[in-house]
């Protein structure tokens, strides 16, 4: 009961911080240079994903490689489908036929990510250098050079819109930033919390380690992003909001081969079960719907604009029953 307890308070924190989060970051990208797409995908979606970065380096020291790569793998599905969820809420807003094409860069950032997942967890490859799998070294490498190259993007497109003058930007933004720091603290407490006591719990219900990490522990450290992805949109800054999943979901993977330092019983990827590779899949192909409904036109009505959306749920949905029932 206490373990209980002390979830669900670790959840409203979570959501009370991440609600504020995102209304910093909304903040920050409308008074600075560095737009809604920077400040989603860095901002955001690293603040909103610390507690996955907990859960995963927790569970990497124990040398539980299935709660590593289902929490990294199985919070990806859970943002997708949160987005999605929340694309059918604001329906009649019809909110991602006005997002920025520069998303598309992000989207295909992440596709490279989940398909070096899958790749690497059906390639059982040992061999190390300095502690880390050489194959954990290519993924962060990815990583990094994909962030520094949207980055370069944003900033060349930021430059050419007009901004506010330099004194009104520090009066504004300056406390706003240390806000933003204190919930970001505040999140990676909480997080953690979530993924201490969501262990416990599920220790006790004999459900597999990877439905663990990809169904309880996922959803519970993800709670942050779709809290702060809703009241982005609600704030009709839709930019924010998927800059922010997509962010998010590219630092998800890249916990994976970062929690291989601490690994200490060889590959990570070489120790996570196959049902892992099903979860990558999942991300890309969930990740694809996300690049079809930024990328296309107009719709003529409301069910033509939320068919991608409501293909996705359903799709998450039988993703989920299928690793529990596996």
């Amino acid at each position: 009961m206490l373990m209980i307890f002390l979830f669900i308070i670790s959840a409203i924190i979570s959501v009370i911080a991440a609600n504020r989060l995102s209304a910093y970051a909304d903040i920050i990208s409308r008074e600075t240079k560095i737009g809604g797409m920077t400040a989603g995908m860095v901002l955001l979606a690293i603040a909103t994903s610390l507690p996955e970065l907990t859960a995963s380096i927790s569970a990497s020291v124990i040398g539980n490689a299935e709660i590593v790569v289902g929490n990294g793998l199985g919070s990806i599905l859970f943002n997708m489908f949160a987005l999605f969820v929340l694309d059918l809420h604001f329906r009649r807003k019809k909110l991602f036929l006005h997002v920025d094409n520069s998303h598309k860069n992000t989207g295909v950032i992440s596709l490279l990510l989940c398909a070096m997942a899958a790749v690497f967890l059906w390639w059982d490859v040992q061999g190390e250098i300095f502690r880390f799998s050489w194959l954990s070294i290519v993924m962060i490498l990815t990583y990094f050079i994909g962030t520094w190259l949207i980055s370069k993007q944003q900033k060349k497109e930021a430059e050419s819109e007009e901004v506010n003058t330099e004194a009104k930007r520090q009066k504004s933004v300056k406390p706003t930033v240390l806000w933003f720091l204190f919930f970001s603290a505040v999140i990676f407490v909480s997080g953690s919390a979530l993924s201490i006591t969501g262990d416990q719990i599920a220790q006790a219900t004999g459900i597999s380690a990877t439905a663990v990490g990809s169904i309880l522990i996922a959803l519970t450290t993800s709670l942050p992003d779709g809290v702060s992805v809703y009241t982005a949109l609600k704030l009709g800054n839709v930019n924010l909001a998927v800059g922010a999943i997509l962010g998010s979901n590219m630092f998800n993977v890249f916990v994976i081969p970062l929690s291989d330092f601490f690994y200490v019983n060889g590959s990570i990827w070489a120790a996570a079960g196959d049902q892992n590779i099903m979860i990558a899949i999942a991300g890309f192909v969930l990740t694809v719907i996300v690049m079809i409904v930024l990328m296309r036109c107009k719709a003529r009505n409301t069910f033509y604009y939320i068919l991608p959306s409501l293909t996705a749920v359903i799709s998450y949905i039988a993703i989920i029953t299928v690793i529990l029932f596996n």
